[in-house]
């Protein structure tokens, strides 16, 4: 009785933060685009990763990978990442502008990661074990061809450190922090990944979820100035 009383309290508590965001216009056009955009991405994407695979790159010295050991990790990684998302997205249920910055997290992170890719021009490393994921593999990935140089910086150590900075409970934090470094693992045993690649993924994240935090009040400040100077 207690947990379904706990529960319902919770389930209370949601609808009435939800109901609250959705008073806020901007709250509103965020919910409406993003998803949006996504869409447009993925199909853009797709075409995308047909010209990427068929194009030269330069294959990189990476002394550590081979470190690692080989080992095909797909379906490891696949219930890491989405059971992953699952747990944080249910945990923050009742915090909506959490929700909604998870979301523009990935996207955000996603573009800056597609004109990486765009701009460097990789073969994978040698050894490389394909990585199979149902979910992008009908949506971002192209449906004829496995996507192999898809490589600065990887997509998958990304999501999990959004998640890992989204998180705003202590246990869920430290279990994002620890399912990173499995990540990265992971993505390496397999090299479809150079060390690069998963220090890339750390740095623009990171980079991605700050920076907007410090220039907006910048922004408002100056905002204000030329609204008092008129």
């Amino acid at each position: 009785m207690r947990i379904l009383s706990g529960l319902n309290i919770y389930y209370k508590t949601v609808i009435n933060e939800w109901i609250y965001e959705f008073q806020n216009k901007s709250f509103r056009l965020k919910l409406l685009i993003v998803p949006g955009l996504f869409l447009i991405y993925s199909a853009i994407t797709q075409q995308l990763g047909n010209y990427i695979e068929t194009r030269k790159g330069v294959q990189l010295e990476d002394k550590l990978l081979y470190l690692f050991p080989s080992y095909d990790f797909s379906t490891i990684i696949f219930i890491l990442l989405y059971t992953s998302l699952f747990a944080l997205i249910l945990s923050h249920l009742h915090k909506p502008k959490t929700i909604m910055r998870i979301i523009e997290m990935h996207f955000l992170v996603a573009v800056v990661r597609q004109a990486c890719i765009l701009l460097i021009a990789l073969e994978p490393p040698m050894g490389i074990i394909v990585l199979r994921d149902v979910f992008l593999e009908n949506t971002v990935y192209p449906h004829n061809t496995p996507l192999t140089k898809d490589l600065f910086f990887s997509g998958h150590v990304a999501s999990i450190w959004i998640y890992f900075l989204c998180a705003q409970q202590k246990h869920l934090k430290a279990y994002m922090c620890i399912a990173t470094f499995i990540m990265s693992f992971m993505v390496l045993s397999m090299r479809i990944h150079y060390t690069y690649d998963v220090y890339g993924a750390l740095f623009f994240t990171t980079l991605l979820y700050f920076v907007p935090s410090k220039v907006k009040p910048y922004y408002t400040k100056v905002k204000a100035q030329l609204l008092y100077s008129k």
